[in-house]
């Protein structure tokens, strides 16, 4: 594996070097140091002209090279023509190179179109992380084991974000590091997902999702880092998500922003905003921006350990059926959680006819939810304490069946709902049949749909 890192030998540039160098040193990594000529930029100028401005180029090259081998890696030199951002896409490939390292204020020829600095364009694209370093001081006193380096990842629950804390696990082996894994939320979004009433505050988030988003997210972060993180940080937000990350990473003194990053190409940016982007051009400290790795990209990445199942019955037989086979497969300590949904008791309307025969009282309504109660626990399969798996019950009120079960299971950080299948509809058959074509639509959770057996 080597390193990669562009220089067009100014004091940002020579910044980015240092810290190349010192990564490389650390590393025991090639450092390849890339000089790229803009040849848009030269007009038509004589062969002559050509090579002695590239022998001019060259010696630059030659003489920062040596200066970066006094640091400890072995350096390699390369002189390109072309733009440089594309010129080092084209050298860093996955299996031959770590990273990219750049500095914050590389600049395209001013007469091309195409927008963005060297290094957002490189970062957007690479296939590879980019390091866009703006103080090479920390690399240096982290890689000399002086200190450790304080680093706050950008964490959105993507696969790209996954991306960024397995990067981030990999910074571990050059030296110790200090990680804070922040998430900004967006309320109206986090109350349709997980539920609840009442009006949101504006500076924090409900007391229940503040709770379910710092469970999901330290657990997320351990799951991939291998570890518990220094601290985790959710936090409502109501503006930019870039904006209110950098002053996160501000308040955390952090040497290094990660995040991961979709990688948008062509007109295809003009209509996302990209929060990589953001960071790169406010962050006052250095920006490492993670692409997801091809087999991440299709869902080939670690096997998913499966711990929480939610499933979901109307006391059916094929709703029943479903039951078993959520504790199908699950490790000791597994939890599974059976609900069952019946829809709230309310007061009639004004404009309800008084006279309902099949309306139950407030005292029956209780009763069917402590007798639906008991009926899930008649449920729980007799082999399942003896395998150490653990199982929770809650009747569920709710006049959607399907938005039910899609927010108790963001609510319980379910892996895996478990359902059934070709139910007859109704509310009081709620789980089977359309309610989980529904959940398959909109829940962002995996769904095990149980099928009847033939007749």
């Amino acid at each position: 594996m080597r390193i990669i890192c562009g220089t067009d030998f100014s004091k940002p540039a020579a910044q980015a070097a240092n810290a190349a160098a010192a990564l490389a040193a650390r590393l025991k990594e090639t450092l390849v140091l890339v000089y790229s000529i803009e040849n848009a930029g030269l007009g038509a100028v004589s062969p002559k002209a050509f090579d002695l401005l590239s022998a001019s180029i060259r010696e630059k090259l030659h003489t920062e090279a040596k200066r970066l081998r006094t640091l400890g890696p072995v350096v390699k030199e390369e002189l390109l023509i072309g733009p440089p951002d594309e010129a080092l896409l084209k050298l860093a490939r996955p299996r031959t190179t770590r990273f990219i390292v750049v500095s914050s204020l590389g600049r395209r020829a001013p007469g091309r179109w195409l927008l963005g600095s060297v290094s957002e364009r490189t970062a957007e694209r690479a296939a590879v992380p980019t390091l866009v370093v703006r103080d090479a001081a920390p690399f240096a006193a982290w890689t000399r084991g002086e200190r450790p380096l304080k680093v706050f990842v950008a964490f959105n629950f993507t696969v790209s974000s996954e991306a960024a804390l397995r990067w981030v696990n990999e910074l571990k082996q050059v030296g110790p590091c200090e990680i804070v894994v922040g998430y900004v939320d967006w309320p109206p979004d986090e109350r349709a997902r997980l539920g609840g009433g009442g009006p949101l505050p504006l500076t924090q988030n409900p007391p229940e999702t503040q709770r379910v988003l710092d469970r999901d997210l330290l657990a997320k972060a351990t799951e991939l880092l291998g570890s518990a993180p220094a601290k985790v940080r959710v936090e409502p937000n109501w503006g930019r998500a870039d904006s209110r990350l950098v002053e996160m990473a501000r308040e955390e003194r952090a040497d290094l922003i990660v995040i991961g990053s979709h990688q948008y190409h062509g007109f295809e940016r003009l209509w996302n905003v990209s929060v990589s982007r953001g960071l790169l051009h406010h962050a006052p400290m250095s920006v490492a921006v993670v692409p997801m790795a091809t087999e991440l990209a299709h869902g080939l990445g670690a096997i998913p350990q499966l711990r929480r199942v939610l499933a979901a019955t109307d006391f059916s037989a094929l709703g029943d059926r479903a039951i078993p086979y959520a504790y199908a497969t699950l490790p000791r300590g597994a939890v599974v959680k059976l609900i069952h949904i019946i829809p709230p008791w309310e007061l009639p309307g004004p404009l309800v006819p008084h006279y309902q025969p099949k309306r139950l009282t407030e005292k029956q309504h209780k009763q069917l939810a402590t007798d639906s109660l008991k009926q899930l626990r008649a449920l729980i399969p007799a082999e399942a304490e003896a395998r150490g798996i653990v199982t929770e019950l809650e009747v569920i009120q709710h006049r959607d069946a399907a938005k039910a079960i899609g927010q108790e299971a963001e609510r319980f950080g379910a892996d895996v709902i478990c359902l059934g299948s070709h139910g007859r509809g109704g509310l009081s058959k709620a789980v089977l049949g359309s309610v989980a074509q529904t959940v398959m639509t909109h829940s962002p959770r995996p769904l095990l749909v149980v099928r009847p057996p033939k007749s």
